[in-house]
């Protein structure tokens, strides 16, 4: 310990002896041991850190699958919920949930929530308890026992104030009271998204009454303990199998999937994730070689030292170990230097988190520098020490002890197993950063096209509000009609308001609804293939508002009431898929919705719809996946709850929300107005993920394009200082210094040429990895591969010249005379 320590102090003099060293390394170092910190922070809070439930390795979901829907996260009825709960040994809790929103009131202004209907056993799966009050009951799921309510924390405070005499108190519920019995602990949330669930209430299930159809249940289970995911994969396909032969009637080519809770909240973030963990550390890698390069050209003037210490009985290994030392001893250094780097960088990162839809990152509170973050970039320090300070520590302990304590000995560590180390770093420098360049390449070019793609509308000047009508208030369709008509007649009379509409399933937000639909005129599909397809319910303004083309046909209008023959638009993907050789317009289709309905849906009427106008298609795919054929309904003869104002501004459109409020609340003073949000802000969020992933990669590119480049240079400014005999020589015999300038260029562009080459090779193979994050651009893109070499190759010439130049200006006799 006491040597260990005498080698600390020992290296810590040397780094004050060499401050100009010292800084450039610390730097360095710094740069890239903080980035990586920032990243595995990211990693550690998102996809490491285990959900906030006691084993929750154990928690998953049941979903059902049909692959002609290209279906993967379907929902279950609740008939089979119950069947799977009652038939299954793999699972210790198995429990359903169903999404709705509810209008809470009778207490203050009518606030509206996320409520969640939940099966009794719901919390005991998830092993967490209110931290006020009791748990759902088996009792709870009977039907006439289910008017009772679970408060989130915050919900808890706004309504009661944080009054724990709330207990056994009513609540205002879609006008109906249910009895608060429980509140759960602050910053419980199922899914770490916003926004939150608000309000927990119990399904209750009528089994006399239930559909099969009715698929509206999102399943969770909790695995038995020392069951692994596949038995219970195994053993629902085969009550699956079972159910199929008990009820030939529902859909026979039905799947089910089991996934883990954690690996399904994560599934499109952790693609990205990865692909910046390897970036960074390929961004450390260069730095490390930067490091090296410096510590090979310091070895130079240490032999004296080093052999001076040897002759005087320090062994060869005892000189490695101190060498090593003084590595580590910088490392750390710069590993807590790093530390404030990370800081400094989540910290900005944070502001450029998606906050609104699905692109939201899970738990992004979780990413801090915690413990975790701290021992890896210790870990990581040390490892780096050892990685850039291996290769000088073994040529200086190698160095010839005689040669190096004669008078005026340029030392060895100038020779050409020197040479050939720094070589070699340069090559890996470059390498790797054209890799990185080649990546951020694709990302900019994918990103350019993603945002000059047609989205199908114009989404400038438009703000939107959510607004979702509960049965009690509004039951019946004329009701839900007439409220639409009033208000949106009333936001279209605003004041800078060019056009005001409505949608139930805005663009751009994740959020559509599927049905399915029968063709006039062609036989029903056999069991397993299905006519599909989106379907939107709208004003008749609504296309005008969206700046949505018609192709052909003509628009809904005011006289498409509930009495006149039903009528429908369809988009041209629609069109090309059911229809791709006639004319879809008059052709008739008929919808088949299932009896339970979300808030979204419609509330449909029987019989055929004609098609009268064919619509382009509006972005509301994921980007990347195909085109996906939409109908659109009238509101005023499919009438749905829950629908979205659209309205276009002649100017900045975020100053109409309270004017929108306004309007909604002459209407219905107790009709909360919710996500009062521009469709700009959609459009952002939507392509947010993207955008930060392409940003990132583009700033570690950059980094590493500037550490390479500073170690082309240094070493290129090395080799013309241990050169200078040999050009001063070169100029007397009567070398030209534009001879001199091509030879040094050309020394490092031979070795930039061959990390161009191996950049090139390793990007060619290894862009595939990043191909699920590309749009519109093949991942072996040739143009941007050429494109990225040619200009790191500017780079690199750019940083042989300067050395190059200096080696002209070299003074034969000064240089002879030195020799």
């Amino acid at each position: 310990m006491e040597t260990l320590w005498n080698d600390l102090r020992y290296g810590w003099r040397m780094l004050r002896r060499n401050p100009g060293f010292a800084v450039v390394a610390v730097l360095t170092l710094a740069l890239g041991i903080g980035a990586n910190a920032a990243i595995f922070s990211i990693v550690n809070g998102v996809l490491l850190r285990p959900l906030p439930f006691p084993e929750s390795n154990r928690i998953v979901n049941v979903w059902e699958t049909d692959v002609n829907r290209n279906i993967v996260h379907g929902t279950a009825s609740p008939a089979e919920f119950l069947d799977w709960r009652d038939m299954n040994h793999v699972f210790a809790e198995l429990s359903g949930n169903r999404l709705l929103i509810a209008t809470i009131t009778g207490n203050g202004e009518a606030e509206q929530v996320h409520e969640s209907q939940v099966s009794g056993n719901f919390f005991r799966m998830l092993e967490v308890g209110p931290v006020l009050g009791r748990d759902f009951s088996p009792e709870d799921e009977q039907p006439g026992h289910d008017q009772v309510a679970i408060l989130s924390n915050g919900l808890w405070l706004r309504q009661f104030g944080g009054d724990p005499g709330a207990i056994g108190k009513s609540i205002r519920v879609n006008e109906k009271s249910y009895t608060v019995i429980g509140v759960l602990p602050r910053g419980f949330s199922l899914y770490g998204l916003k926004p939150n669930f608000d309000l927990w209430t119990p399904l209750g299930f009528d089994r006399a009454q239930l559909d099969r159809e009715d698929h509206e249940l999102i399943v969770f289970g909790r695995l038995r303990p020392g069951v692994a995911l596949s038995q219970a994969q195994a053993e629902m396909e085969t009550i699956l199998a079972r159910l199929k032969r008990q009820y030939p009637g529902i859909d026979q080519e039905n799947g089910v999937r089991v996934a883990g809770l954690q690996r399904e909240l994560t599934a499109s973030l952790r693609p990205s994730v990865i692909i910046l963990l390897v970036s960074v550390g390929f961004v450390l890698l260069i730095a490390c070689a930067n490091v090296a390069n410096l510590m090979l050209a310091r070895a130079a003037t240490r032999e004296r030292e080093i052999a001076l210490r040897a002759t005087l009985g320090a062994g060869r290994r005892r000189i490695l170990r101190q060498l090593l030392t003084e590595s580590a001893l910088l490392a750390l250094i710069g590993g807590a230097l790093g530390i404030v780097v990370a800081y400094g960088g989540l910290h900005l990162l944070r502001l450029a988190f998606p906050t609104t839809g699905r692109t939201q990152i899970p738990h992004a509170e979780w990413i801090a520098i915690d413990g975790h973050v701290l021992i890896f970039t210790l870990v990581v320090s040390l490892l780096t020490g050892i990685i850039f300070g291996l290769a000088p520590a073994i040529q200086i302990s190698r160095s010839e002890l005689y040669e190096s304590l004669k008078e005026g000995s340029r030392g060895s560590t100038g020779g050409r197993r020197s040479h050939f180390i720094r070589s070699a770093l340069v090559v890996s420098e470059v390498a790797l950063s054209l890799l990185l360049l080649a990546g951020a390449g694709m990302l900019i070019r994918s990103f350019v096209l993603l945002m000059t793609d047609r989205l199908g509308f114009d989404p400038a000047n438009v703000i939107t509000a959510q607004i979702f009508l509960p049965t009690p208030h509004y039951p019946t369709a004329p009701s839900v009609r007439n409220f639409y008509h009033d208000v949106t007649e009333r936001v279209a009379a605003l004041p800078d308001v060019k056009s005001a509409s409505a949608v139930n399933f805005l663009p751009l937000t994740g959020w559509s609804g599927y049905c399915d639909f029968d063709i006039e005129g062609r036989a029903t599909p056999p069991s397993g293939e299905h006519v599909t397809g989106q379907y939107r319910v709208i004003d008749w303004r609504y296309l005008r508002t969206m700046g949505i083309s018609l192709k052909e046909g003509r628009d809904f209008a005011t006289s498409d009431g509930p009495e006149t023959q039903g009528v429908a638009l369809i988009n041209e993907a629609f069109a090309s898929r059911y229809w791709p050789d006639q004319d879809p317009v008059g052709q008739q289709i008929r919808l088949k919705f299932p009896t339970a309905r979300t808030p979204y849906d419609p509330e449909p009427r029987e019989g055929w719809l004609t098609i009268v106008g064919l619509v382009g298609d509006v972005r509301d795919w994921q980007w990347g996946e195909p085109k996906v054929g939409q109908v659109f309904l009238p509101y005023t003869q499919d009438p749905s709850r829950m629908m979205h104002l659209v309205v276009r501004s002649s100017g900045d459109p975020n100053q109409l929300a309270s004017a929108i409020r306004g309007a909604v609340n002459a209407v219905d003073p107790n009709q909360p107005v919710t996500d009062i949000l521009s469709m700009h802000a959609y459009l952002a969020a939507s392509v947010s993920q993207r955008r930060l992933s392409m940003f990132l990669l583009v700033l570690f590119a950059g980094v590493a394009t500037l550490l390479a480049c500073v170690g082309i240079y240094g070493v290129m400014a090395y080799a013309v200082t241990q050169r200078s005999h040999e050009i001063g020589i070169r100029l007397a015999l009567g070398a030209q210094p534009s001879d001199v300038l091509r030879m040094v260029v050309g020394d490092g562009m031979r070795l930039a040429g061959i990390g161009l080459a191996l950049g090139l090779a390793s990007s060619y193979v290894a862009m595939r990895y990043l191909a699920s994050e590309l749009y519109g651009v093949n991942a072996k893109d040739p143009l941007t591969l050429i494109g990225v070499a040619a200009g790191l190759a500017i780079v690199a010439m750019a940083a042989c010249y300067f050395p190059a130049r200096r080696a002209t200006k070299v003074d034969p006799l000064v240089a002879l005379r030195y020799e």
